[in-house]
């Protein structure tokens, strides 16, 4: 097994340089089923929706997707009816060149804001990418998604007679609700539409919407699942189960894979809550710890600061037993354990995060150049 993608049966990928990226790596990818495969989708909540975002927002309605064509390096974010115009034409063109149903082609970007697409580059690098599919593909496509990144992030489960595969890109801009991140699922189970629809949405409660690395949302995240059937497994009954805790176990690796690679972090920090009177409110709790920036730096420093936890759970309308409440720091090599007994309940929720360090200052006060 390959652990990419293009793992489970019927998926094929490419990716190439486009001339998107200044560093000139490979910034255009594409995923492709052989049969068109039922969809979901989550995206952003961000007000200030990327022109892909609403595009692929419309597709999704048709239930189906049999290609994703996505790039990386710049955003087409904030471009108006350009904007538009430009993801548009990306859909049109993979549709074209792969002989499908424009109807069943998603396409998504990321990277810098306020920014045209150079068309001129992509819509030829498009028909290339056609000839280059194939079921190898897959890790090409986690690298060339990548922006600040420094690894790509992608995995592969085995459940029964099927597979569930990830892959994702996010580094910066991470928040819950979600961030600057992608995220390709792809399974080759069979399953209804509705019932794929609500097991991603809540596998990304339990993931990506639990994952801050410094507090900022974005306006072009989505996370795709396509379930093409072609391993001939059909997902129902007590199979559902199953299906579920390896769909949430892909998403959770993923989000742990983004946030143990927020730019210049140096530790992963998973954030336990318990003792909280609800699960709503453990989930309050643990996003406020994690996303403290006085409790990014104390990680940074290994300073066991734990005023900083008491002080961020305060902050949150979560209710607490201010004498009954503990808290905790583990220290490791490259990841940081914190725990937080509310004392009130016994609702759990866990997050994560990342230290706070000069990395990610310099990463960002050089973005543009």
């Amino acid at each position: 097994m390959n652990n990419s993608i293009t793992t489970p049966k019927g998926y094929q990928a490419a990716a190439l340089a486009a001339g998107i990226k200044q560093s000139g790596k490979p910034d255009l990818t594409l995923i492709y089923s052989e049969v068109p495969a039922v969809a979901a989708g989550v995206f952003t909540a961000n007000q200030f929706k990327a022109a892909p975002v609403l595009v692929s927002e419309q597709q999704l309605k048709s239930g189906l997707c049999q290609a994703i064509i996505s790039n990386a390096g710049n955003a087409n974010c904030g471009t108006g009816k350009q904007g538009l115009a430009d993801a548009w034409a990306m859909v049109k063109e993979a549709a074209k060149v792969l002989g499908v149903n424009q109807k069943h082609v998603l396409v998504t970007s990321t990277g810098s804001i306020h920014k045209f697409l150079p068309m001129k580059n992509i819509i030829p690098a498009i028909r290339s990418l056609a000839l280059r599919l194939s079921c190898h593909g897959g890790h090409d496509v986690a690298r060339a998604i990548m922006t600040t990144d420094t690894r790509p992030k992608e995995i592969a489960i085995k459940v029964g007679g099927y597979t569930i595969a990830g892959v994702a890109k996010g580094s910066g801009m991470i928040h819950p609700n979600m961030a600057t991140m992608h995220a390709f699922i792809t399974t080759d189970a069979k399953i209804d539409r509705k019932t794929l629809q609500a097991m991603l949405a809540k596998a990304v409660d339990n993931s990506f919407n639990m994952t801050t690395v410094d507090q900022c949302q974005s306006t072009n995240d989505c996370v795709f699942v396509l379930a093409n059937g072609m391993s001939g497994v059909r997902v129902k009954g007590q199979g559902a189960r199953k299906f579920y805790e390896a769909l949430e176990k892909v998403c959770v690796y993923l989000a742990k894979e983004i946030a143990r690679d927020g730019e210049g972090a140096t530790q992963l920090m998973e954030v336990r809550v318990s003792g909280a009177k609800n699960e709503k409110e453990a989930r309050l709790a643990a996003r406020a710890i994690a996303g403290s920036d006085l409790l990014k730096c104390a990680v940074y420093g290994r300073d066991l600061n734990l005023g900083r936890i008491f002080a961020a759970v305060g902050s949150t309308s979560a209710k607490i037993d201010q004498d009954k409440m503990k808290a905790d720091m583990k220290f490791g090599k490259n990841e940081t354990i914190i725990t937080c007994d509310l004392g009130v309940g016994k609702a759990k929720a866990v997050a994560w995060g990342c230290d706070l360090t000069e990395g990610y200052i310099k990463i960002n006060a050089e973005y543009h150049t």
